[in-house]
C-alpha cells in the first residue's frame, strides 16, 4: 500500500549499493549468475538489476541502431522504473555484452563509453551524443569530447623530472598535488557542460565485470569486496614504458610515485622497462608496452590493485576470447590482453577496444585520488580527459581499498507496530548522514550516527531493509605534500541489510485503576477532604499520565512518513 507522501526526495550521490544499476545479458545464464553474485556481494537492491535480451553473448560489436534498441532504451526503462532513478550514478556491466558500438559512417566507440554519456545532448540544437560520429582529421578518427569532471587539464612544468613529446596530455597529478580541496564524490546530476554538450544527469561511472571467462568476472567481485578498507601493503608501481609513444604518461607517473613515496606510501618509479618483471607484490601497475605478456603472471596483486598499460589494443574483443576448449587464453591475441591481469589477480584494469591514440588514457592522478579514499571508478573518471571514445574499465567501480567504510547496524530484526526502526553507525571520522531504504524505496534520511525511522507499517509485514551511512569528510595532512593539508571529499559509504518483521503493537496502558484488592476506603476527613471529589486518586494516577504522555510523544507524526510499498 502507499502511505502518506512527502515532496520528492532529492537525488543522493555517492558510491554505494543504492547508487548502482547492474546491466547484464539475461539470455546468458552465466552472465545472470555473475550479476546475481555481484548483487549479493554489494547488497544491491533487487530492483536495480537491468536484464537485456536479444543480444548474442558471442557478439563482439553491435550497430548503433541495435545499441539504441537493445541497450540504451532498456537501460532507460530500468532507470525509470526505479523509485529513485536519479540516485544511480554507476553502471556495472557484466560479461556477455558486446565490447564495441559501430557508428554508422564513422568510427566505433566502446559500449562502456556509449552508455557512460547516456542521453547527453547538445546545449544548442537537437540530437544526442551517443550514436553520433566522432571527429576526423585527414582520415584519422580522434577523441574530441572533453570530460567535464576531469580534475585538471593544466600542470606545472617545474614539477616534472622527466620529459616526453606527448606529456602535455598527462599533467593532472601536478595540479592535484597543489590542491587544498579535492572534488566532491561523483554525482551525475551535477556533471556539467563540456564540448557543447550538457552532461547533467547524463554521465555515469562505468565498470565491467569481465575477463577470459565468467569465473574471472566473479573473481573481480570477490577481490573488490576484499579490498575495501584493506590499505594494501603492495607497491604502487609505475614502470618506464617500452617506447616513447607509449611513454606519454611516464613523466606524470614518475611524479605520482614521487609524491606518494614522499607521503610515506610504498611507491616506486621503475626504470628501465623490465619486460619480464616478476616476484613483486603490487598495489598498482602502470606502464606502456605492446608486448608485456611475460611481466604479468609472475607478480602478486594486492586486493584493490589498479592496472593500466598504455597501448592500443589491450581490450580489443578478441583479447577476451579463449580457445574452444579453454586451453589457450586468449586464442588469438593482439598486443597484450588486459584480461591477463584479471586472471593474474588484479582488481581493476583499464584498456581500449580499438585504436585510441596515445592521449586518451587515464592520468596517473587516478592513483593519488585512489589513495585519498575515492573509489576506483571515481578515480579513473576524474582522471580521464575525453569521453565517448574507446575505454573499458574492468572491475567493480565501488572498490575502495584506501578508506575505512562506516559500520552500520540495525539492532532489532522485529519492531512492534507503531514503533520506530533504529539504525546506528560508527566511523573514526564521524557519520555525516544515514539513509534508510525499505524494499528499495528510500524512506528516511538523517544527519548524525543514529536514526529512529517511523515506517508506518502494520503487524505482519516483512521488510527488506538497506541502511547506508556516509562518513564525514575530514582534512588530511600528507608529509611532503606540496599543498600541505588537503581536504578530500569521497563521502565514503558503509551499509548493512536486514530482514525486519513488524510485530504486534506494544500493550497500551488505559490509565484505569485496579481496585480489586478491596480494603478500607479512605476517611472522609483529613487531607483528602479539601480536594475535589475522588481527589485522593490523583497521586496514584500521576505516573500513568506521565507514561501516556511519553507514549504519545513517540507516536510518529504524519509528516515524518515516507512512501511505502507492499
Amino acid at each position: 500500500m502507499l502511505g502518506p507522501l512527502l515532496m520528492a526526495l532529492p537525488a543522493l550521490a555517492g558510491g554505494g549499493p543504492a547508487n548502482v544499476l547492474v546491466v547484464y545479458n539475461a539470455d546468458d545464464a552465466d552472465a545472470t549468475d555473475v550479476a546475481l553474485h555481484y548483487r549479493d556481494a554489494r547488497s544491491i537492491p533487487a530492483g536495480q538489476l537491468c536484464p537485456l535480451t536479444g543480444i548474442d553473448p558471442a557478439d563482439d560489436a553491435i550497430s548503433a541502431e541495435d545499441y539504441a534498441l537493445l541497450v540504451l532504451d532498456p537501460v532507460e526503462g530500468c532507470l525509470e522504473g526505479l523509485p529513485q532513478p536519479d540516485d544511480v550514478d554507476y553502471l556495472v556491466l557484466v560479461r556477455g555484452l558486446p565490447y564495441r558500438v559501430d557508428i554508422t559512417g564513422g568510427y566505433s566507440v566502446s559500449l562502456d563509453m556509449a552508455l557512460q554519456v547516456y542521453r547527453a545532448s547538445p546545449v544548442i540544437g537537437s540530437g544526442q551524443l551517443a550514436g553520433s560520429r566522432q571527429a576526423n582529421s585527414s582520415g584519422t578518427w580522434y577523441a574530441s569530447i572533453d570530460n567535464p569532471v576531469l580534475i585538471a587539464s593544466v600542470g606545472y612544468e617545474e614539477d616534472f623530472d622527466l620529459s616526453n613529446a606527448y606529456m602535455g596530455w598527462y599533467v593532472a597529478a601536478s595540479a592535484v598535488s597543489r590542491m587544498t580541496r579535492l572534488p566532491d564524490t561523483f554525482s551525475r546530476a551535477d556533471a556539467g557542460i563540456a564540448s557543447g554538450y550538457s552532461f547533467d544527469g547524463n554521465l555515469f561511472v562505468v565498470g565491467r565485470l569481465d575477463g577470459f571467462d565468467y569465473e574471472d568476472a566473479r573473481a573481480l567481485v570477490d577481490r573488490a569486496v576484499a579490498a575495501d578498507g584493506s590499505y594494501p601493503t603492495g607497491t604502487l608501481l609505475c614502470m618506464e614504458s617500452a617506447d616513447g609513444a607509449r611513454g606519454a604518461r611516464d613523466p606524470e607517473c614518475e611524479l605520482t610515485t614521487r609524491l606518494l613515496a614522499d607521503a610515506g606510501f610504498d611507491a616506486e618509479w621503475l626504470s628501465p622497462h623490465d619486460s619480464a618483471l616478476s616476484g613483486r607484490t603490487l598495489a598498482a601497475y602502470y606502464t606502456g608496452a605492446a608486448s608485456i605478456r611475460d611481466a604479468i603472471a609472475g607478480n602478486t596483486y594486492a586486493p584493490g590493485a589498479m592496472v593500466d598499460n598504455l597501448t592500443s589494443y589491450g581490450a580489443v574483443p578478441q583479447n577476451f576470447r579463449c580457445s574452444e576448449g579453454g586451453e589457450t587464453c586468449p586464442a588469438s591475441e593482439s598486443q597484450t590482453s588486459i584480461a591477463r591481469w584479471v586472471r593474474a589477480g588484479a582488481t581493476g584494469v583499464h584498456g581500449t577496444v580499438a585504436e585510441p591514440l596515445n592521449n586518451v588514457f587515464p592520468n596517473a592522478s587516478a592513483l593519488l585520488l585512489y589513495t585519498f579514499g575515492y573509489n576506483m571508478g571515481e578515480s579513473w573518471l576524474f582522471s580521464t580527459r575525453f569521453l565517448y571514445w574507446q575505454s573499458t574499465w574492468l572491475g567493480d567501480p565501488l572498490t575502495t581499498p584506501w578508506a575505512t567504510r562506516p559500520t552500520v547496524s540495525v539492532p532489532e530484526v522485529e519492531i512492534p507496530e507503531g514503533e520506530p526502526l533504529i539504525v546506528e553507525a560508527a566511523h573514526p571520522d564521524g557519520i555525516a548522514e544515514l539513509r534508510l531504504y525499505v524494499d528499495g524505496v528510500r524512506v528516511e534520511v538523517a544527519s548524525g550516527d543514529r536514526m529512529e525511522a517511523a515506517l508506518g507499517r502494520v503487524e505482519g509485514e516483512v521488510l527488506e531493509v538497506l541502511a547506508v551511512a556516509v562518513a564525514e569528510d575530514v582534512p588530511v595532512a600528507r608529509e611532503g605534500w606540496p599543498a600541505g593539508e588537503v581536504s578530500p571529499a569521497p563521502a565514503v559509504q558503509g551499509w548493512t541489510t536486514a530482514t525486519v518483521t513488524v510485530g504486534p503493537p506494544l500493550p497500551q496502558d488505559t490509565g484505569t485503576l485496579d481496585d480489586t484488592g478491596g480494603g478500607t476506603p479512605p476517611p472522609t476527613k483529613g487531607c483528602a477532604c479539601g480536594g475535589a471529589p475522588g481527589g485522593g486518586a490523583w497521586p496514584a494516577l500521576l505516573p500513568l499520565l506521565v507514561l501516556g504522555l511519553r507514549r504519545r510523544a513517540r507516536t510518529p507524526k504524519q509528516d515524518r512518513l515516507r512512501p511505502e510499498v507492499e
